[in-house]
C-alpha cells in the first residue's frame, strides 16, 4: 500500500472512501473541510472546498442527521466535524446493523424459496415408469420402508426388498395379495378386512412406499390399467403418504383382534364403513350397489 504523503493526499483519500461509503461527493467535501478545524460557517466551508453556497447547508445539515458533524452556536452557527474515527466506529456500527437486517431477510427469503422448490414431483403415466421410481427408491434405502401395494406390483418389487433387506433395511409391508409364505426380515400385515366382498373399486391398483421417510412414491390405476403416479422429497406429501399406510396397517391388525366383532357391526369386508360416501341421491347403479351392500349397524 502506497504511503500517505501529507494531509492534502489524506484528505483526498478520505473524500474518497467516504463516497465509496455512501456520502455524496457534497458530503464528503463539506466534512474533509470541515475535518481539522474548530467549525466553520457554511460560507467557510463553501470557501474552503469549493461546494456552491446554495448547497453547502443543505450537505451540512445532512452531515449533522447522519452524525458526521454537529451544529454549535447561533451566531453564526458554526459546524463541527466529528472526529474521523469517532465517524469510521459510527458507520461500522450502521454498516454492521444493515448487515444483519439484510441477512436476516436473505435467511427468510431463502428458507421460503427452498420450502417452495421442495414441492418438486416427477410425475408418472405409466405403470413400468412407477415401478422404475420404486425400485431406485428402494437401491437407496438405509433405514426404513413402508410399503403397501396390489400383488401383481409387489411381486416384481419382491427382488429389491429382499436386497433392501440384505443391507439392513426394516421393511413393513401391508400386502394386498392371498396370504404367502413369510419374507425372512420384513414385517408383513396382510389386508384381510375387505376379503370375500366385492367392490366396485376392486379393480384398482396402486403402489405407495415411503423410504427413510425422505423420498415417497404414490400411484395408482383406478381402472386397472392407467397408471397415474408421483415421487417427491417433499415432507408434507411423505407425511401424508405414510400416515395413509401406517393408518391401513392399524386397522388391519385392529380387525385380526375382532374379526367376528366387525363383521357383525359393519358386514362382510366392513362395507357399511363406506355408507357415507354415497351421495344424497342416488343413481339407479349406485341405488343397486347401496342394496348389494349390508347396511350400517349401530353396535348396541
Amino acid at each position: 500500500m502506497t504511503p500517505i504523503v501529507g494531509a492534502d493526499m489524506a484528505r483526498d483519500q478520505l473524500r474518497d472512501a467516504l463516497v465509496e461509503l455512501g456520502f455524496s461527493l457534497y458530503e464528503a467535501r463539506c466534512y474533509t473541510g470541515l475535518v481539522g478545524t474548530n467549525g466553520l460557517t457554511g460560507y467557510g466551508v463553501s470557501k474552503a472546498t469549493g461546494v456552491p453556497q446554495p448547497k453547502v447547508y443543505e450537505n451540512l445539515r445532512r452531515l449533522v442527521r447522519r452524525g458526521a458533524a454537529q451544529e454549535v452556536g447561533t451566531d453564526p452557527v458554526l459546524f463541527v466535524a466529528t472526529p474521523p474515527t469517532e465517524l469510521l466506529s459510527l458507520l461500522d456500527a450502521e454498516f454492521r446493523g444493515r448487515y444483519g437486517a439484510a441477512n436476516e431477510a436473505a435467511t427468510v427469503i431463502e428458507r421460503e424459496g427452498q420450502s417452495a422448490s421442495a414441492i418438486s414431483l416427477t410425475a408418472f403415466t405409466s405403470r413400468e415408469a412407477v415401478l422404475r421410481a420404486a425400485e431406485d427408491i428402494l437401491s437407496r434405502a438405509e433405514r426404513r420402508v413402508y410399503l403397501s401395494c396390489s400383488p401383481a406390483e409387489l411381486d416384481e418389487l419382491l427382488p429389491a426388498l429382499r436386497t433392501a433387506v440384505g443391507r439392513g433395511v426394516d421393511i413393513v409391508l401391508l400386502d394386498f395379495g392371498p396370504e404367502r409364505d413369510d419374507e425372512a426380515g420384513m414385517r408383513v400385515f396382510r389386508h384381510a378386512s375387505t376379503e370375500r366382498a366385492l367392490f366396485r373399486h376392486h379393480q384398482a391398483r396402486h403402489l405407495a412406499l415411503v423410504a427413510d421417510s425422505s423420498q415417497a412414491v404414490n400411484a395408482v390405476a383406478v381402472d386397472g390399467t392407467a397408471w397415474e403416479g408421483i415421487q417427491t422429497s417433499n415432507a408434507s406429501i411423505i407425511a401424508a403418504v405414510k400416515g395413509m399406510i401406517r393408518h391401513d396397517i392399524d386397522i388391519q391388525q385392529i380387525y385380526a383382534d375382532f374379526r367376528t366383532e366387525l363383521i357383525q357391526a359393519y358386514g362382510p369386508g366392513l362395507q357399511a364403513l363406506e355408507s357415507y360416501r354415497a351421495p344424497a341421491s342416488l343413481t339407479p347403479s349406485a341405488a343397486e350397489d347401496a342394496e348389494a351392500s349390508p347396511a350400517p349397524r349401530r353396535r348396541a
